[in-house]
């Protein structure tokens, strides 16, 4: 099995309900998603992250604020997950709850390393 890395991107659909019952609904979604990957033994680990941040950039180290979180590329939260290939990874994001809301998945496999 090879590792694979979901990057989570936008998903913030400003007309969506956002009451209590929607997000808890929506949490649902995620959790019955990652109950099935790591019943088939396939989820590794994964993080929400808080909108903003910082930037740090070039030689010089600047520091700068972003990312925005209006912007539809903003990184929502990853994955790492175990797949025998792409196409198998690539399937694993059937259920990704935020294909509805205009979210994204980025899929992407981990290098391995020795060390």
């Amino acid at each position: 099995m090879e590792k694979f890395m979901f990057i989570f991107h936008g998903g913030n659909n400003p007309h969506a309900d956002h009451s209590p019952e929607a997000m808890e609904a929506s949490m649902a979604k995620w959790m019955a998603w990652i109950g099935k990957l790591s019943a088939a033994g396939q989820y590794v680990s994964g993080e929400p992250l808080l909108p903003g941040g910082k930037t740090v950039s070039g030689a010089e180290k600047i520091v700068a604020d972003g990312p925005y979180t209006e912007g539809k590329e903003v990184v929502g939260g990853f994955f790492i997950v175990q797949a025998k290939d792409m196409d198998e990874a690539i399937s694993l994001t059937d259920e990704y709850p935020d294909f509805g809301t205009g979210g994204t998945v980025q899929v992407r496999q981990v290098m391995k390393m020795d060390m």
